[in-house]
This record gives structure tokens, sequence and C-alpha cells, in this order.
């Protein structure tokens, strides 16, 4: 019973807008460090504010 509880969690946040949009804000930044082409504090500043305003916009909107 709980293997089948747990895959539906992971079903369900692998098909959450929220989760992706996150994830890749996430990469976006791990990457830049990685691969060499620092983002300055402003930078990675503006993108975590765009994906944190996004994600709580999704979450007040109305889902139908």
């Amino acid at each position: 019973l709980w293997e089948i509880v747990k895959m539906d969690k992971v079903k369900s946040l692998l098909k959450s807008r929220r989760f992706w949009v996150s994830a890749v804000g996430l990469a976006g930044i791990v990457s830049s460090e990685l691969f060499g082409f620092a983002l300055d504090t402003e930078q990675v500043v503006g993108i975590v504010t765009i994906v944190v305003a996004w994600v709580i916009g999704d979450t007040v909107r109305e889902t139908k």
C-alpha cells in the first residue's frame, strides 16, 4: 500500500508545472556555476524572484 501512495505522489510531482519551473530555475543557476558563465547577484535574484512569483501566482490562481 505504501508503494502505491509513493508512486502516486511521484506521478503527481512529475505532472506539476510548479515543480518543473522550480527545477529549471535551480538547474539554470547551478549550471551557470558549473559551466563557468557566472551570474552576478542581481541576475540570480532576478531569476529566483521570477520563479517564486510564478509559483505563488500559479498556486493562487483558480484551477478548473
